[in-house]
């Protein structure tokens, strides 16, 4: 299971910068304002409470810096998918510690949904 959830993460990150660089036309503020708005979803889906929610953006916040700094690592692809799975790894144990059972599944089973669309997006 947590094998699953640690692919399911990489493959949305991977799929992230794959649509990045095909669709050069897009903005990097666009793409921004759709993470906030997918974000400010999972967020609102979750019911994240007081004491929860900076936590929340913290670890994302820093999944995010790690992503951006793997997208501009020179290494090889290979040293790129281990690292980029450590870091998806590390954001889903923090995420299984600080949400609740419930919620847990509901950030699970956004991550399929995001799977999935990116899944979509690639075969057309």
């Amino acid at each position: 299971m947590k094998n699953l959830i640690a692919c399911t993460v990489l493959i949305l990150s991977l799929s992230f910068a794959a649509s990045a660089q095909t669709a050069g036309t897009k903005s990097t503020g666009d793409q921004k304002k759709k993470l906030k708005a997918r974000m400010d979803t999972l967020e609102t889906e979750l019911k994240l409470t007081a004491e929860q929610q900076p936590k929340f953006e913290e670890i994302n916040a820093h999944f995010f810096e790690e992503m951006a700094k793997l997208k501009q690592d020179d290494g090889s692809r290979l040293s790129k998918y281990r690292k980029l799975k450590a870091v998806t790894k590390g954001r889903n144990e923090k995420m299984k510690d600080l949400l609740t059972a419930e919620q847990y599944k509901i950030f699970q089973a956004h991550q399929k949904e995001m799977k999935d669309e990116l899944k979509s997006m690639r075969s057309q």
